[in-house]
């Protein structure tokens, strides 16, 4: 008998794997970057919280893999803890309207909420830091960055619901309240 994943294992699966890929992304994933544009797995799991868990614990979660990204990158710090809140917001907004369980939508919400997280990236960094300044070929950069998180979106996806499937069979099974 197949059990459903429950939200203490898909929180736990999808905090887990951030750490895990936030880690990667600065050792493993580094050689496959093409300048400025590289993996950013954590988008894909921030969006995937967004759609499949419930507000609060999702919230904690995503605030915890923005601040795990913010030490990371060594960036502005809280910038990608708002940022991934805005998304997770967002993502949490469409779920009464949108089912995610498709790769194709889930390609297309992460290449769309890639491009509005770096809009808000390059808006904060110029509105913080004197002298940023958004490269010339931020459209360009932009669409490339989005079809790279779109492209690799159900690696990351699948990757976590393995996560969350082990951690389901593994763990406790949710307990139904009944009325």
């Amino acid at each position: 008998m197949k059990r459903g994943a429950g939200r203490w294992p898909r929180a736990m699966g999808t905090a887990v794997t951030g750490l895990l890929l936030a880690v990667l992304g600065t050792t493993a994933f580094s050689w496959w970057a093409l300048g400025p544009l590289r993996l950013e797995p954590i988008i894909v799991l921030v969006v995937s919280a967004g759609y499949r868990l419930p507000l609060v614990l999702g919230f904690m979660v995503v605030m915890f893999l923005g601040y795990v990204a913010d030490l990371i990158s060594g960036g502005v710090m809280g910038l990608n803890v708002v940022i991934f809140t805005v998304v997770y917001v967002i993502c949490q907004l469409a779920r009464r309207k949108l089912d995610i369980s498709s790769w194709p939508f889930q390609m297309l919400s992460v290449g769309v909420l890639t491009i509005l997280a770096h809009l808000l990236t390059a808006g904060a960094m110029t509105l913080t830091v004197p002298s940023y300044a958004p490269p010339v070929n931020l459209p360009l950069l932009l669409l490339a960055q989005a079809l790279i998180n779109a492209f690799t979106a159900p690696l990351f996806f699948g990757l976590n619901e393995a996560l969350v499937g082990i951690l389901a069979h593994f763990g406790p099974a949710e307990r139904k309240v009944s009325p």
